[in-house]
């Protein structure tokens, strides 16, 4: 078997030695076109900025949270890879894509016609395969820009990082929005209660009866009192008095606390409105931005090189298959031998 392979090893390279010519030849040829077509490509040239997601961007969280500290959500707490994952859409958004179209006038640019069918489509494929978006294996956010002109792709790479505080931002307003206006209806409606539980408060304390423990305590300390000193007419005052006491009593208790609980959900709700108010009316930045981008020097495609040595690969196969399908049809006396030849029992 190892001299067989050493055989065919060395029939190709026979082979190759007996067709050399032609194959120098195609290999010249496909060099130098190879070549003179890779100057005839357009260079591009990318603008990459490097950032990472914070763990929170709300401010309220971040500035209010002194009493259950918890250094995840300190200023410069980074994001987990779950909370990364959630930047990404936001990069990607129409959003985004849109403003990029509107300020570079991208439907001229990339020579797409909206008014035909599928031109949209068209032109968010073209954006998009000249922007790349990506999580890097350290957790870090990744945003590529490809253009002819290195200007055009820096100053888009830096529009779709500076964008992205607005469109998260103004998603979180409107998020922070929704709360506030929520918490403000139902701190309308515990207000509405509260007055209500006072009022009820109110008519019954009409009735004298203010501090149940207290006055019970007392009651029971003059009844005893008359009672030793046999006085009827005071025993049957404070009688009176007790059945008060014990007709309203409970509805008061209930009452007062009824007062206390919506008192502390309205001091809640409060605090959450002004936690809203504050997320609602500041701005935050939503990434660190670790590279920013720069106007690139040097292109990024195509590789001449590297064009180059895989067309003249190619090449080569290809006319290596093309001389040995010849040679083989060339020579019907090949299959005639090997057809006729005895076969080993």
């Amino acid at each position: 078997m190892e001299n067989q392979n050493k055989y065919n090893a060395f029939s190709l390279l026979q082979f190759m030695w007996k067709w050399r010519k032609w194959l120098l030849i195609v290999c010249a040829a496909t060099f130098v076109i190879s070549a003179a077509c890779s100057f005839l490509v357009r260079p591009r040239f990318k603008s990459t900025a490097l950032l990472y997601a914070p763990r929170t961007s709300s401010v309220s969280k971040i500035l209010l949270n002194e009493q259950n500290y918890n250094e995840r959500l300190e200023i410069k707490a980074l994001a987990t890879v779950d909370e990364t994952e959630q930047m990404l859409p936001f990069l990607n958004s129409v959003a985004i894509k849109d403003s990029l179209v509107e300020k570079y006038n991208l439907a001229e640019y990339y020579n797409v016609n909206l008014n035909k069918k599928g031109g949209k489509t068209k032109l968010y494929k073209n954006l998009t395969n000249n922007m790349t978006i990506k999580r890097t294996e350290y957790g870090a956010i990744q945003v590529s820009v490809s253009d002819w002109d290195p200007q055009r792709a820096y100053n888009m790479t830096l529009d779709v990082v500076r964008w992205l505080d607005t469109i998260k931002n103004h998603v979180e307003y409107e998020r922070a929005l929704a709360a506030y206006t929520i918490l403000e209806n139902q701190l309308d409606s515990v207000d509405k209660e509260i007055a209500a539980t006072n009022d009820s408060i109110r008519e019954i304390m009409k009735h004298g009866v203010f501090d149940v423990k207290g006055q019970s305590e007392r009651l029971t300390q003059q009844y005893a009192i008359a009672a030793a000193q046999g006085n009827a007419a005071a025993m049957q005052r404070i009688q009176r008095e007790q059945d008060t006491i014990a007709k309203y009593g409970a509805k008061l208790t209930a009452y007062q606390e009824m007062s206390y609980n919506f008192s502390k959900y309205h001091a809640l709700c409060k605090e959450k409105m002004l936690d809203a108010k504050m997320d609602m009316t500041t701005i935050m930045p939503v990434k660190f931005v670790i590279d920013k981008p720069f106007p690139a020097d040097k292109k990024f495609y195509p590789k001449k090189s590297l064009i180059v040595i895989i067309s003249t690969l190619c090449a080569f196969i290809l006319t290596m298959i093309v001389l040995l399908t010849i040679e083989r049809v060339g020579n019907p006396s090949d299959r005639k031998d090997s057809a006729t030849a005895p076969q080993d029992n």
